[in-house]
């Protein structure tokens, strides 16, 4: 059965695609919660009852955008075929898929490298983030049972911790695809397709955890 979405919720949701676009072009910092209410056709005062202020928008935006990319990933790779590969094949499928997010979604890894600056300087409280937390747990669960899967199959070391693991390899990978869509590696060039410079740190990584 199809819901059909009520009049406010369309608002909303037009409210946090206008500020997404707006913060991608023009980095969070320097949009203001007026200019977001002008280009969503809407005065300011019915902004601020969406989004008592910036940083929840700014958090409502990064949450939809991820549960949208993890809802697509779901689809791909359903959560409950973990098991039913081995662990070093999930890590592949995983550091593939940021590499396709930097050939396909290279707007949401700028904008989430904006987000986790603007939110580590925001003195944003730990509850604010709970809806957004909740968006990873598709993300999160996979890469812990992926991790404890490699304890099983030993098809990738599992001699440091989890937490340092997943910094040293899956962040490790993400943060480079996010830095070259963003341009922020030296000697890049705008426009360029840095995909096989990341196939060749996807390789480094891969031979690294099977050592």
């Amino acid at each position: 059965m199809i819901i059909k979405k009520s009049e406010k919720d369309e608002r909303r949701e037009k409210i946090i695609d206008v500020a997404f676009r707006l913060f991608v072009d023009k980095k969070i910092e320097s949009v203001t919660m007026g200019e977001i209410a002008k280009e969503a056709g809407i005065g300011r005062a019915t902004l601020f009852r969406y989004f008592p202020g910036k940083l929840e928008l700014v958090i409502a935006v990064n949450t939809k955008e991820w549960k949208e990319y993890f809802d697509e990933l779901d689809q791909k790779r359903p959560m409950s075929s973990v098991g039913d590969i081995p662990a070093i094949g999930r890590l592949i499928f995983t550091l593939d898929s940021f590499i396709e997010m930097y050939q396909t979604h290279k707007a949401l890894l700028r904008y989430n490298d904006n987000f986790n600056h603007y939110v580590s300087h925001s003195g944003r409280k730990d509850l604010q983030m709970d809806e957004f937390n909740q968006a990873l747990f598709s993300a999160n669960t996979r890469f812990h049972m992926m991790y404890e899967k490699a304890k099983e199959d030993k098809t990738f070391k599992t001699d440091m911790a989890e937490e340092e693991f997943m910094r040293v390899t899956v962040h490790t990978m993400m943060t480079a695809c996010a830095y070259y869509a963003g341009g922020f590696i030296w000697g890049s060039k705008e426009n360029e397709d840095y995909t096989p410079e990341l196939i060749k740190l996807k390789e480094m990584i891969l031979a690294y955890v099977k050592a």
